[in-house]
Formats: structure tokens, sequence, C-alpha cells
């Protein structure tokens, strides 16, 4: 295999000095200059090629390959310099349940025009948050509830007049707006708000006490296919221990194929179609389907302390103030397999890029010697299971958010080649921008919003942990204007990781990959992060942003 040089060198400073109000006090403040860095190509293909491999078996929470994963980023953060990052230890631990399904039962469905039985996998998907043995749901009312939502502040409930304890509740994937051209709505029109994510809708339906919550999949507002849904869902499921073992969940979560729910609502004299375009009105009124619905499976539990891996470069002048760099280690371990048979979802793209990145920019920290202000590290486990290991961080820190600064979030680099632009998942949300487009005037390249809003990518990865307490991070991706081909081919890229490899076996290291594009990018996460450890600004959410306050607060009684 033909080697890329190993370093791209420094040749020049990007000139950074151009004011900006940064610091959310009304005062202009310059931005400092940041060299550009020394950053290995080698240690970016090295470190993703090992962790994708298949001796680390997909690299799943509380398996040998977490072991492995989390033994090589030590070693690694250690050999590029760092200390550990949590007194003298390397980790923190982050308690989880695994829990796996089997003898799951088919979904029958009773009481309408005829029986209907729905196969698990194909048909539908579900897990228990619940860490008992034994799971059933029997002789469950049916009631479809729209979108799921109860947000008092927005005046809308998806449960107003209807008491679904003990019952089997039916809920549309996304928000009620998804489909909008425009970002104006009830709910952030075409951009997705929280509300329309699943983890959201499981936790809603958990409150207004169902024993079930099934989501109708649909690719457009998912923004994925049911091959990713299965794929994720079935197999070990990893979950947050809890004192009450997940008693005040549902006893079953899942998600059912649009054309499997249409059938159920056809055998309640009901039209799937109408009813979702129904359900996207204020004031919708959930429907008893006068169906019932039962499923059982058993458990395999296991309780384990998975692992973040943290590593710290001491600042020179204020060591107590911090900023964060965050990426994640896991991926889905062994899953539905492909048709070759192969059934290791390596994730090497999502995220071995990423967690390769923290090394590689953890080298040119330390070469670079230590900036003004201390910056750590982390590699975050179970971030497919719902952001679980940034989550324990920030409820947990080892270092106060209230002295964090700022931080920069990296998950699954793009393999397409250099693009004219980067795109940011959340533009417009913090000062942070500011920092982001001085990084990139050096090198011509623009920052634009991201194309797809209504996917829901800002509650997708781990910044999102960090932003919901207040703390500012940026969280941005290689774009998809790319140099050679434009729009055109970086969409036709970014079309077929998602329908060919994202959460499958076949997300897999290729030693022909152009890596052109992802030194560029790293080029960017260093100088966001090295300027935000350079000055002395406390960069804020903007005005009215929904984390503003929370920000306010924390540095208020830090």
């Amino acid at each position: 295999m033909r080697k890329l040089p190993v370093l791209i060198m420094a040749v020049t400073a990007l000139s950074l000095s151009a004011c900006q109000k940064i610091d959310g006090t009304g005062e202009q403040s310059a931005l400092p200059e940041i060299a550009a860095p020394e950053l290995s190509v080698e240690t970016m293909k090295s470190i993703t090629e090992e962790l994708s491999s298949d001796a680390y078996e997909g690299r799943a929470p509380g398996t040998a390959g977490e072991e492995k994963a989390t033994k090589l980023i030590s070693e690694k953060f250690a050999a590029a310099g760092l200390a550990p990052g949590n007194g003298d230890s390397w980790f923190q631990d982050v308690p989880l349940v695994g829990i796996t399904a089997k003898n799951t039962s088919p979904l029958k469905i009773s009481g309408g025009k005829s029986d209907l039985s729905f196969n698990y996998g194909s048909d539908y998907v579900a897990a228990s948050y619940q860490e008992q043995p034994k799971i059933t749901v029997a002789d469950s009312d049916i009631v479809f509830v729209g979108y799921g939502i109860n947000a008092p502040e927005r005046g809308w409930n998806d449960y107003a007049g209807v008491d679904v304890k003990g019952k089997t509740v039916v809920i549309l994937v996304n928000d009620p707006d998804f489909g909008t051209e425009s970002l104006e709505g009830e709910f952030g029109g075409r951009a997705m708000t929280y509300y329309g994510r699943w983890t959201y809708k499981y936790e809603e339906a958990a409150r207004q006490g169902a024993a079930a919550a099934l989501i109708i999949h649909d690719t457009d507002p998912a923004a994925y296919g049911w091959n990713v849904v299965e794929s994720s869902w079935t197999g070990e499921q990893f979950y947050a221990q809890s004192a009450n073992g997940g008693a005040d969940q549902t006893k079953l979560n899942g998600w059912i194929q649009k054309d499997a729910a249409a059938k159920i609502f056809a055998a309640a004299g009901q039209d799937l179609t109408k009813q979702m375009a129904a359900a996207k009105n204020k004031g919708f009124k959930a429907i008893d389907l006068k169906l019932k619905a039962a499923v059982s499976l058993e458990n395999d539990i296991k309780k384990t302390d998975s692992k973040n891996v943290v590593g710290i470069l001491k600042g020179k002048t204020r060591p107590d103030e911090y900023v964060i760099y965050t990426a994640h280690w896991d991926h889905l371990g062994r899953c539905k397999p492909a048709p070759d048979g192969d059934d290791i979802c390596n994730g090497a793209v999502d995220n071995a890029t990423g967690t390769a990145a923290l090394v590689a920019l953890a080298e040119a920290y330390v070469k670079a010697g230590a900036p003004d202000r201390s910056v750590i590290f982390l590699a975050v486990t179970a971030e497919e299971s719902g952001l679980l290991g940034s989550k324990y961080y920030a409820d947990n820190p080892i270092y106060p958010l209230s002295q964090t600064v700022g931080g920069v979030n990296m998950d699954a680099f793009g393999m397409a080649g250099p693009a004219k632009n980067v795109i940011v998942v959340g533009k417009g949300k913090s000062q942070l921008d500011a920092y982001l487009e001085a990084a990139l005037k050096g090198d011509g390249r623009v920052a634009e919003a991201e194309p797809t809003p209504e996917k829901g990518f800002y509650y997708r990865s781990d910044h999102f942990s960090f932003a919901k307490l207040g703390v500012p991070m940026i969280y941005f991706e290689g774009g998809e204007d790319l140099v050679n081909g434009g729009r055109e081919a970086g969409e036709a890229a970014a079309k077929d990781y998602t329908d060919n490899r994202y959460h499958g076996p076949k997300d897999e290291y290729d030693p022909n990959w152009d890596w052109t594009g992802v030194m560029g990018d790293l080029k960017v996460y260093y100088t966001v992060g090295r300027m935000l450890a350079m000055t002395e600004d406390w960069p804020n959410w903007n005005e009215g942003d929904e984390f503003r306050a929370t920000r306010d607060k924390s540095r208020a009684g830090g």
C-alpha cells in the first residue's frame, strides 16, 4: 500500500486576528493566531485500521472488544504525551446494564377485522429497558398517539384526554411539521426538535404509564432505512444502570415497519395515511384502535462498568480552565449478518476515525507545547446506545462544567475527499461559530448549516450531552461540496455510505481511502480548539438559545 507523507507539515501561520464578538459581553476580542499544526496521517490510518479490525469485534461496550479498544486508546494517549485524566487513571467507569432479548415472539394483533402476526426483525423490533428475565405484554389496548408529544410550552399534547396506562402506544417518528420547506413552525419547521427523537418518545410514553411503545418507521423522517433499525436494535442493548432496574420504564419499546402499521390501522378500520396527516394538526386527539397487542421476550441481563478514556494536557497559565475534545470509541459489536455472512459491525468511519483523531490531535498539541488552558481528550463509551458515556461524564464531570470553556465533538470523518465547505450541525446556536469561521478563512472554505436539519443530527452525537448542561460545544463535519465533483458527488457519496455501510457490517477500513479531506478537516478541529485554549474569552450560546440560561447560571455559580 502506498503511504501518504506521515506529516502534514507546518508551512504557514493562519492569520486569525479579525475581531469578533465572542465573549458574550458585547466587547470585541481578537482571536489568537494559531500556527498550522503537524498532524499525522499515519496515526489516523493505523489507529482507524486497528480499532475497526475484526479482532475488536465491533467494539461493543462490556466485551473483549471494549477491553482492547480502551487499552489501545490509553496507550496511545500516553505515547502522545498526555497525562491520565482521572487522577492517576486513564479511565472513568460508566455503570451500564446490557440486556439481550431472546425467544422474542411475533407481535400478535387481535380484535379487528382479522388477526395479524408480525415477525421479529423483518416486521418489527423491540427491546425492554426493564431488568426483568421475562417480559410479557398481553391483551394490551392499542392507542395511536400521533407524534407522542407533550409540550405544554407549545400548547401541544398528543396524550390529552386519553389514559394509556398499561396500553400499547403507536407513535410517528420526527415532528408534526416535518416536511415543510422553512424553519418556521410549531416545532422548528423542517428542523427536528428533541421532541422528534425516538429517545424522547419512549421517555414520554413511560411518563404516561404505557406498557409498550412502538414507533412507526418511515425512512425519510427517520433519516435511515429499516436496515439501520434492525441492525441497531437486535443483539445486546445498553442502558444506564438505575436504582430501580428500569421499573419506571415501559415494558417494551420498539419500531414497526410502516407497511405493517398500515395493516394494523386497516384492521381497525382506519387509514394510516389519513391519520398521519391528522396528527400534524394542533388539537389532534389520540385514537383508540380497538385492537389488542400481545408480545413476549426473555432477557439476558449483564451489568458492567464500561469506560470513558480520559487524557489531559495541562494548561500553562490557566490550568483550571478547560477545553474538551470528544469522540465515541464504541460501535455495535456483532449485528445482523451481511449476505456474505459477515456479522461484525466494525465501525471504521463511525467512529474509529473520530477516536483516531483524538490521538492525532493529542500528538499535535504536545508537539506545539501546552496552551494556556488545559485540554481534555475524552473518548466516550455507549454513544450508539443513546449517548450514555458522554451523558455520564456530563452528569459526573471530572473537571467542573462551570470551568469548561467549550469543546469540539468529532463523529465519523467522511472519506469522499476534500470539500469546499464544512457542515455545522446547529449553526447559529453559539458564539463558537466565530472560531470556526476564522479557522476556515485561511483555507478559503466556508461553514454552512446542515442541509437536512429534519434528520435531527444535533441530538444524535455526544456534544448534546454537554450542550443541554450549558457547555458550548461545536459539531461540524466535512462538507458535501467536493473539490472534485461538487455537491452532486458529495451527496452521492453520503447516500452511498448511509445506504450501504452506516450501522452495518460493511463499515470497514479501506486501504484505498483518500485521506486528504480528512486531514484538512482535522486541521480545522485543531485550530478551533487551540484558539479556545489560547484566548481569555468565555464564548456563550447566542441570545435566545435554549441552552443560554443554563450556561449563565452555571458560570455565575462557578
